[in-house]
């Protein structure tokens, strides 16, 4: 079973975010330093908007009659 599997059996979406090599080393120093603040500015600033993006490509392909990759 994949990682996405159980999600799709249960309704949801699953959001699959490449991070580049200046994400991983960021978050290795946030791990390093145990640095919570930079953490959460990480995903506010790196995450969510990718989320966000993700969603509304999805969204645009439902309003435009496709499925957008909604089942």
């Amino acid at each position: 079973m994949g990682c996405c599997d159980e999600s799709e059996k249960k309704g949801e979406t699953a959001a699959m975010i490449a991070l580049t090599e200046e994400d991983l080393v960021r978050l290795t120093a946030i791990e390093v330093d145990r640095d919570a603040q930079e953490a959460l500015a990480f995903v506010r600033q790196r995450i969510l908007p990718e989320i966000r993006r993700q969603q509304n490509s999805r969204m645009k392909g439902v309003l435009d009659g496709g499925t957008g990759g909604l089942r």
